[in-house]
């Protein structure tokens, strides 16, 4: 077959690594292959030359039935987890280490939680390839991550801003840029940021549609409009995963199939609270049409959501165990090939609908509904147990298996799963990648309202010699401009205000992780309490007004838009993008993704699944001014 070698993993094929062991490797026409299964020839699936159905068919004829079942599992890998990272992963229910996960259950799909440096993440996931590599067939991690790009204090659940990174807005503040290149360049320098540390696979983008203001997690869709959402999904999937899937490319697990934006009241099915979808306008369609798209655009993830589509198949249970929705729908009349993959703890937790089944019941109604893999769990004996009492055949394991190799295949893991510790600050965070997610903040920003102030518009700042009062900002980041302490001095008052959140979700269980996860949703409450209000309306009768908003949620915004002179919307974005716009370096060109309702009396006479229906809105979608 081919003359033996020894290769030393640093000076030679695999460019980084830390460990001092030999890794065997087979040199063919003057090409090094890994030696995966340790048996010093060659193997169809060890050979990158080939198609990747045949190296798939090559590694299955190998596979125990462990090895296969092992595919289908997709729980966390902490590393430097923080405070709300540990409760999430709490709530998944307490896994082994991932370590015992990889060499006991030959489980080789991981989500990366935590706040590592990326250098420290980069080197802890080599190490993690490194030990699969000595795996029976040595076949490789494939690891996922929520979105890590965004402007840390601003994302919400299952969004977690990684230092080191370049810094973009939300997908909302996409949706308000309304610019496909803008999102394209996003995934262009984002799967390249990706690549560079060691991750596969964005847990993301949601195509849900924002038709229920009162949702928390309206910041990570691309808005109500089904139109925008799918011509931004294609862009942004063009940009993570490439023309062809290869070695640069990253996958795009879209979610939440087929739909979760229309929350029963706005409550998000994370707790039991918010199980329910609901179309009262009749609207199923609205929102499954961007998926279709996605789909046709070489989708090879997707994740239905936890909540249950009430009353649109025959039996009301989740998305993961409803066959109506994952074969009927998805796999047969839309034709979708890829891999299944369930939110996270549908087994052992958020099992709406199904509650009163076994967890093995659960893995076996769930696997007949069209499940692949298994976000966030790890228990690999009840499916072998399906398999052993004939329940689900060979067969089925083995067509779920086939399309999670396949990914891994045209990924160019097999060829080589490591990166190079050396190249990541060339590749990572450079000074265009800040420049262009610098200049994505500051597309997303919206101006609202910009009122004359004796006979000139408020906006831009001349900066002439006006004194500015702020409240909520980092002075730090304005230290050009000429900033007083004492309010009754001002002529100029700048103040921001954060995303709305009153209370929190009512959780629906007493369960202690549950009780924690509620922390993180905040009340179906959209006014600003009224202390909030009092301060607003008394800084407008002392100077100008200026009031920056976040609208990662929409909010009610009829009385600070009377009291503000001048009114800005944003959607997770830094001060230095702030400032370019208050100063009119920045022209303002974004717009409403979504509408803005005048009052939670408004907001709770709509309906969940249509878009944009209050009556009287502050502002309508697609508002935005300028300043030319």
């Amino acid at each position: 077959m081919g003359t033996e070698y020894f290769f030393h993993p640093v000076e030679n094929f695999f460019i980084q690594s830390n460990a001092n062991q030999i890794i065997h490797f087979l040199v063919i026409d003057e090409h090094p292959f890994r030696d995966l299964n340790k048996n010093k020839r060659l193997d169809p699936y060890e050979d990158s030359r080939l198609k990747v159905s045949l190296r798939v068919d090559d590694l299955m004829s190998q596979m125990t039935l462990q090895e296969k079942v092992g595919l289908m599992f997709h729980p966390p890998t902490q590393i430097n987890g923080e405070f709300w990272s540990l409760i999430y992963g709490l709530s998944l229910g307490r896994n082994p280490s991932t370590e015992r996960l990889i060499f006991y259950k030959n489980i080789n799909h991981f989500n990366f939680y935590g706040q590592p440096t990326i250098h420290k993440l980069a080197n802890r996931l080599n190490e993690l390839q490194k030990l699969a590599e000595q795996t029976r067939l040595g076949i490789p991690i494939t690891f996922s991550s929520d979105p890590i790009h965004e402007v840390k204090g601003f994302g919400g659940i299952a969004a977690s801003p990684l230092r080191g990174l370049s810094k973009w807005p939300s997908q909302l503040g996409f949706a308000a840029a309304n610019d496909p290149n803008i999102i394209n360049s996003f995934g262009v320098v984002a799967s390249k940021e990706y690549r560079a540390i060691g991750l596969h696979t964005a847990l993301h983008p949601m195509l849900d549609l924002a038709t229920e203001p009162r949702w928390a997690r309206n910041f990570g869709t691309f808005g109500s409009s089904a139109v925008t959402s799918k011509e931004l999904t294609v862009a942004y999937m063009n940009g993570f995963q490439k023309s062809t899937i290869n070695e640069n490319s990253v996958l795009t697990m879209v979610k939440h199939f087929p739909g979760g934006g229309p929350q029963k009241e706005g409550l998000d099915p994370h707790l039991k609270s918010g199980e329910e979808q609901v179309y009262p306008g009749n609207n199923f369609d609205y929102h499954l049409d961007p998926f279709i798209h996605a789909i046709n655009n070489n989708l090879k993830v997707i994740m239905p959501y936890y909540g249950i589509p009430m009353g649109q198949t025959s039996e009301n249970v989740a998305m993961a165990y409803n066959k109506e929705i994952l074969t009927d729908l998805l796999r047969n009349k839309l034709k979708y090939e890829g891999v299944v993959c369930t939110d996270w703890g549908i087994i052992s937790d958020r099992n709406w609908g199904v509650e009163a089944l076994s967890i093995e019941d659960r893995y076996f109604k769930s696997i007949e509904a069209g499940i692949d893999q298994y976000g966030g769990e790890s228990e690999i004996a009840y499916i072998l147990k399906l398999v052993k009492d004939k329940r689900i055949t060979p067969n089925r394991i083995n067509q779920s298996a086939r399309r999670l190799l396949r990914n891994k295949f045209e990924l160019g893991l097999f060829d080589n799963p490591y990166v190079d510790l050396s190249r990541i600050s060339e590749l990572v965070n450079t000074s265009e990648h800040e420049n262009l997610g610098l200049e994505a903040q500051k597309r997303s920003i919206i101006l609202l309202k910009n009122d004359s102030y004796e006979e000139k518009p408020v906006l831009p700042l001349n900066n002439q010699g006006e004194q500015i009062y702020m409240d909520g900002f980092d002075s730090e980041n304005f230290i050009d401009f000429n900033l007083t302490e004492d309010i009754e001095e001002a002529d100029i008052i700048l103040v921001k205000l954060n995303i709305v959140f009153n209370g929190t979700q009512i959780p629906g269980t007493e369960k202690f992780s549950d009780l924690l996860l509620s922390t993180v949703f905040p009340d179906q409450n959209l006014n600003f309490d009224s202390e909030t209000l009092k301060k607003i309306e008394s800084y407008s009768k002392k100077a100008k007004l200026i009031t920056v908003v976040n609208l990662n949620r929409p909010a009610i915004l009829d009385k600070i838009n009377q009291y503000s002179n001048a009114l800005i919307g944003t959607f997770g974005v830094n001060e230095k993008a702030v400032k370019a716009v208050l100063t009119g370096n920045h022209n303002p060109k974004g717009i409403l993704p979504f509408e803005i309702p005048s009052s939670m009396s408004e907001v709770e006479n709509q309906l969940e699944d249509m878009p944009d229906d209050t009556l009287n809105p502050t502002f309508k979608k697609g508002f935005g001014l300028s300043y030319r």
